[in-house]
């Protein structure tokens, strides 16, 4: 009888398109399959990677393999249909399937793991750090007011810094604990919620959604609702008609913030069948409700990007809710699109796909207008409500009149005034965080600018810190300008930071609070910021681009944008389409209740054509606009399009790589595509790297991704992998 064979084909997360074949001992090959999780030895290291054959054909060439160590705990394979989908995720994203099925794997053992905490010890207090020391007197702080030990996993890689100085010094201490069982966070829910009579629109799209969930075959499908339409109802009636079918329910949305509301939604919706899943879950519970979707207990998954990789089986709806939104786009290897992967699932698993947004991508609505995509539209508000009236202030009219410069028109101070005098609650958005974007030399001209990247500095106030957008470097204020030696710099470019005190200052008594990356960086924060604003403890939240995004706050009547033109001036093909949506979202937030809302946006360009038909909301003139400019110009949804960015420490290095891998595209390309570059980024320097860019464009998906792949091959290792980044369908090209 011939022996069974004893090698297996293991992918290793490492930038390297290739698999390694391991021996496999006996005790081990008794529980091996496809899709088991292993631990092996690779260079002088052991590393974890997943079996993709089994069992594998004996290597050609002559070579002494290694064995592999060990199983990863006891976590149940991959299933196949999730194996396959990072197999496309590797081979169209161009990176390794190792590195792909890092992504679709939770980051937990299958048991409660060991949890590192931070306490305080006795003495640790402020008073013990240096007034220049704000990120250690910042952790001091939280440590006293949380009156227990924090994870190490729940701070930012600042307050990590900060926590190995505490200790260090003997005011702080690590323990390790195991983390206390809890219960799956979406299983405790007290009484199951009545769905809605649903409007007219909404039922005539249930009636073209609902049959095609029945026929079991792939339906792509654009939900084009205006905000306020009811688009979350479609998704549930219809998730609801999978459900009874047998069949399972994915359903995806952009950040992690918007998940609570929601989840708390569709949990009373569907009681006991709802698990959800994102890295910002503790560990445990995230091994939890991941177990409990691979066993078949919960059958609807709510879950950010990586959700794409749920262990769902028999799939017969995936919502994409928000699906413009960038935050799909992930932007470290592998560079994937959950929204796309998420239509190359539905494909595979024969289901319906719901593009759900009030501001369709470029992408998926040029789908829909070709019949790609089926076309649904809800075109009113609920209950017939009307959209919020949107005024537009010229801030040059502003200047001119006052004579001097005003981060708030006196417009939109007396609607704040009336809007808290009527008890009603405002939105203002700002999408710059900081007291003020940049300090600049009057007399020379030039910013203070980080060290390491090609940026301006921000300066925020509270912490008395310049600090990096980019790599989160941070400096003290600067004595004088590092150019000319100037002494008196000035901050220009109001942030959040700044807009927060001024409103302050401009109304006494009004409870403004603030939400951005600096005031959420804890776990739980954005949640209880939200919650305190919709039991209506904050009367104005000012924020960044994040207080946009799906809310329901129904005393919200007013909305201000600050400087909502400012990102219209980025080098990126896309600055118009991310302004329109993040100006009609943003608009959609005022007016949801019984009382109407009114939009207050400032500009200096009031007249720009992408503000004039974001006042109006009136998406498919944009659309057609945005069409012919990318139309003359090639660039997506009418080409496709693939970044090549070489960087490096030294800038002639990164020019002579970025020169060579030209070459190679321009070779493999044989005259059929469209080459830009090389040249420099527009952000020329980041993380202390110069970085080189190449655009490569073609009529075809297809042929533009093969001819890469073809030049990274003939390329092979003449530049390391640490300085070539390919990005197939990026959403950004700063």
């Amino acid at each position: 009888m011939t022996a069974r064979p004893r090698h297996a084909s293991v992918a290793i997360p490492i930038p390297v398109r290739r698999q390694f074949t391991y021996l496999v001992p006996e005790p081990i090959a008794a529980r091996l399959s496809v899709g088991a999780r292993v631990r092996v030895p690779f260079g002088a290291r052991r590393v974890e990677g997943t079996v993709i054959e089994w069992p594998a054909a004996v290597p050609a060439e002559e070579i002494e393999l290694k064995s592999i160590h060990a199983l990863v705990d006891e976590l149940p394979p991959l299933q196949p249909a999730v194996l396959e989908l990072t197999r496309f995720v590797a081979d169209y994203y161009l990176c390794s399937w190792g590195e792909a099925l890092e992504a679709a794997t939770p980051g937990f053992a299958g048991k409660d793991p060991l949890v590192r905490r931070i306490h305080l010890l006795p003495g640790g207090t402020t008073a013990k750090v240096s007034q220049r020391a704000a990120a250690q007197r910042e952790l001091l702080q939280a440590l006293s007011d949380a009156g227990e030990p924090l994870p190490l996993a729940r701070l930012t890689p600042r307050e990590r810094r900060a926590a190995v100085v505490l200790v260090e010094r003997g005011l702080a201490a690590i323990e390790e604990t195991r983390e206390a069982p809890q219960p799956p966070q979406s299983r405790n829910v007290a009484q199951a919620e009545r769905p809605l009579d649903p409007m007219p629109e909404q039922a005539a799209a249930l009636e073209r959604i609902l049959p095609a969930i029945e026929s079991g075959e792939y339906a792509p499908m654009v939900l084009h609702g205006v905000t306020g339409s009811g688009k979350t109802e479609v998704y549930l009636r219809a998730a609801r008609h999978a459900l009874d079918r047998g069949r399972s329910v994915l359903y995806l949305v952009p950040e992690i913030g918007l998940t609570p509301l929601l989840l708390s939604r569709v949990s009373r919706r569907f009681p006991g069948q709802v698990a959800v899943l994102h890295s910002a879950l503790p560990r445990a519970r995230r091994w939890r409700e991941w177990q409990s979707v691979h066993e078949g207990r919960c059958r609807l998954v709510i879950g950010t990007r990586s959700a794409v990789f749920a262990p769902l089986s028999d799939i017969g709806l995936i919502v994409v809710d928000e699906e413009h939104d960038g935050s799909y786009k992930q932007d470290e290897t592998p560079r994937y699109n959950g929204r796309d992967v998420a239509i190359v699932r539905a494909r595979a698993e024969k289901s319906v796909v719901l593009l759900g947004s009030a501001t369709p991508s470029m992408e998926s609505f040029h789908n829909a207008q070709s019949g790609r995509f089926a076309l649904l539209q809800l075109g009113s508000r609920v209950e017939d409500r009307p959209l919020a009236r949107v005024g537009l202030v010229d801030m040059r009219q502003e200047y001119g009149e006052l004579q001097q410069a005003s981060a708030l028109s006196r417009v939109l101070l007396e609607e704040l005034e009336d809007c808290l005098e009527r008890k009603e609650q405002a939105l203002i958005l700002r999408n710059r965080r900081g007291w003020a974007a940049a300090l600049l030399c009057p007399r020379c001209g030039n910013r203070v600018n980080c060290t390491s990247c090609s940026i301006a500095l921000t300066w925020h106030l509270a912490e008395r810190r310049l600090r990096c957008h980019t790599c989160d470097a941070e400096h003290p204020y600067p004595e004088c300008c590092p150019t000319c030696a100037n002494e008196e710099l000035k901050p220009v470019g109001e942030g959040t930071e700044k807009i927060e005190d001024l409103i302050r200052d401009a109304i006494p008594g009004a409870r403004v609070e603030r939400m951005d990356r600096d005031t959420i960086r804890r776990r739980g924060a954005h949640e209880k910021l939200l919650g305190r604003f919709g039991r209506g403890e904050i009367d104005v939240l000012v924020g960044t681009q994040m207080i946009a995004k799906g809310h329901d706050f129904p005393r919200v009547t007013l909305v201000g944008v600050v400087s909502a033109d400012q990102s219209l001036g980025l080098p990126d093909f896309r600055a118009g389409e991310r302004t329109f949506q993040l100006l009609t979202q943003v608009a959609g937030r005022a007016g949801r209740g019984e009382r109407p809302g009114r939009v207050v946006v400032q500009a200096f360009d009031v007249d720009h054509p992408i503000l004039r038909l974001a006042a109006v909301q009136d998406y498919e003139a944009f659309f057609q606009r945005e069409l012919d400019y990318r139309r003359a110009l090639r660039y997506p949804p009418l080409a496709a399009l693939v970044q090549l960015r070489i960087s490096d420490p030294d800038e002639l290095q990164s020019r002579a790589w970025a020169g060579l891998v030209a070459d190679a595209v321009r070779d493999a390309g044989d005259g059929k595509l469209l080459i830009s570059g090389p040249g420099p980024a527009p952000v020329e320097r980041m993380r202390g790297r110069y970085r080189q860019q190449i655009l490569v464009r073609s009529d075809g998906r297809r042929r533009v991704v093969d001819a890469v792949d073809r030049a990274l091959n003939a390329i092979g290792n003449k530049v390391p992998s640490r300085a070539l980044q390919v990005d197939v369908d990026p959403l950004s090209l700063l």
